[in-house]
């Protein structure tokens, strides 16, 4: 278990480096839509969302603009289906697609989104100890 958080934790801050460019005006983590039946991680309440507090932290004490939450999804959540609800909801809002070539892999897919000064990574993290699927959001603003 403490091997699956600090890969989270690893790949949560390698996402907080990520900026975004352009004009647009700010959004916040609670502007991004929820995919549907995902369950988020509270601070205090579980280890992996304490991680990503002391990441957000950490990140404000170095001037970055940073923001970073985890949800559970359901079990048989594909990340098909994940990559084709943002693109709906964020495309539809003036986000822009990286277009990278798929990355990631069985454990750990990501996909970067843009929309003025900021960028927002979405990510879905297979945890094989406990057989659990998380979305990860790390939100940077320059």
């Amino acid at each position: 278990m403490a091997r699956s958080f600090r890969f989270v934790a690893l790949l949560a801050l390698l996402l907080a480096v990520l900026a975004g460019c352009g004009g647009a005006s700010a959004v916040t983590l609670n502007d991004i839509p929820v995919f549907e039946n995902a369950q988020l991680l509270e601070p205090g309440k579980n280890p992996i969302a304490d991680t990503l507090a002391k990441n957000v932290q950490q990140a404000g004490q170095m001037g970055a603009k940073l923001d970073q939450r985890m949800y559970t999804l359901p079990k048989d959540t594909s990340w098909d289906s994940v990559q084709a609800f943002y693109k709906e909801k964020l495309e539809g809002s003036g986000w822009k697609s990286l277009n990278m070539p798929a990355a990631g892999s069985d454990m750990a897919q990501l996909s970067i989104w843009t929309r003025g000064t900021q960028s927002l990574t979405v990510a879905r993290i297979a945890e094989p100890v406990n057989n659990e699927l998380y979305l990860l959001f790390s939100l940077s603003s320059q």
